[in-house]
């Protein structure tokens, strides 16, 4: 499961930051967390120029959160943030 190297930025009190790192953990699905508060997070945040939290880059690819959230229930799309993270649409 861990064939892609998953890095997050989320932003302190962010509900799309927090169900995303809920889905991550509990896929076991292994991740690079990036602490706000630290110089790492300033250069990837202007490096990706992230429009929407939490910032996620997959294999050096920015990706946008809606692509994976239901947005007006802020909840997963299971099988769309399955497919992004590991490769895989089973459930």
């Amino acid at each position: 499961m861990d064939k892609f190297k998953i890095t997050i930025l989320p932003y302190k009190n962010c509900l799309r930051s927090k169900k995303v790192l809920e889905f991550l953990d509990a896929h076991k699905i292994p991740y690079q967390l990036i602490s706000e508060n630290s110089p790492e997070w300033d250069q990837l945040h202007t490096q990706y120029q992230f429009r929407a939290s939490p910032g996620i880059i997959v294999d050096g690819k920015s990706i946008n959160p809606y692509d994976i959230l239901i947005w007006k229930e802020c909840r997963i799309n299971e099988e769309k943030a399955l497919a992004l993270f590991t490769g895989s649409s089973a459930l």
